[in-house]
């Protein structure tokens, strides 16, 4: 498993895509921070505290969580890692020399998963680094104590990688059932969208265990605390192990 980590890294480090969207990563976290712009792609979103968010004086701390309340965005530019890892072998078939070489059906989707979680980490790293540094540049307050500020960078790195990783798991069974990259990336685009749609218009409030990307607003907006969010994560770990394991199971019975 871990050969095949190191050749997908190894891929990547030649592959000019994975550098165009750290580019547009970097871009984008730049270009709300210095505009001073709150908000992502949001069905449900608390107008209230938003409006107070964007009316305060900016310091870089209220960058990060601006940062992190137009951190949506990021699942729809991540996709790209999510062709590029494992979405190009499975629409191309190519997986099955991979296989054919010895490597266990749960090894080899666990070592794609691995590959996307790191991945992620690192632009979403990337994405709030280049938040503190902006705010930085236009020579803004830290709004805090520099340890709260790394905190906040470091939690809100972990819980939105992981988050978005869940949800790409997902799109791994889809796309392993499918081999249809369009088939999994349109699930990726509609999953938060139709959660938070079925979550306004039921009384089902369980679903919002399965809002990953909205945990993310809500701890921002102070709606949620970093410590309450045991519950997403148990959630979260269900979804990945079901997620990782069916994924097996289903290319186990693929004929190679």
């Amino acid at each position: 498993m871990l050969n095949q980590i190191r050749a997908d890294g190894y891929r990547q480090l030649h592959t000019l895509g994975i550098y165009i969207v750290l580019l547009v990563t970097v871009i984008f976290s730049a270009l709300i921070t210095s505009g001073q712009s709150v908000g992502g792609i949001m069905i449900n979103a608390d107008d209230i505290r938003m409006n107070e968010l964007s009316k305060s004086d900016w310091s870089i701390l209220t960058g990060l969580k601006s940062a992190t309340l137009s951190s949506t965005v990021l699942l729809y530019l991540y996709i790209a890692i999510f062709i590029i890892v494992i979405g190009h072998e499975f629409s191309q078939k190519t997986y099955k020399n991979t296989l054919v070489s010895g490597i266990s059906r749960l090894q080899f989707i666990l070592s794609k998963y691995v590959m996307i979680l790191l991945d992620v980490f690192v632009m979403t790293f990337c994405y709030y680094l280049t938040a503190l540094i902006t705010g930085k540049v236009m020579n803004r307050l830290w709004g805090g104590e520099i340890g709260e500020i790394s905190r906040n960078l470091g939690e809100m790195t972990l819980v939105i990688g992981f988050f978005i990783s869940v949800i790409f798991s997902v799109g791994v069974i889809l796309l392993v059932l499918s081999n249809s990259i369009v088939v999994s990336a349109v699930f990726i685009v509609l999953w938060p969208i139709l959660i938070a749609l079925v979550a306004m218009m039921t009384t089902w409030k369980w679903l919002k265990y399965f809002d990953f990307m909205g945990v993310a607003q809500r701890i921002a907006l102070g709606s949620l605390k970093i410590d309450q969010v045991g519950p997403y994560i148990v959630t979260s770990l269900v979804v990945l192990i079901v997620a990782i394991v069916g994924s097996a199971l289903i290319v186990r019975r693929k004929e190679l």
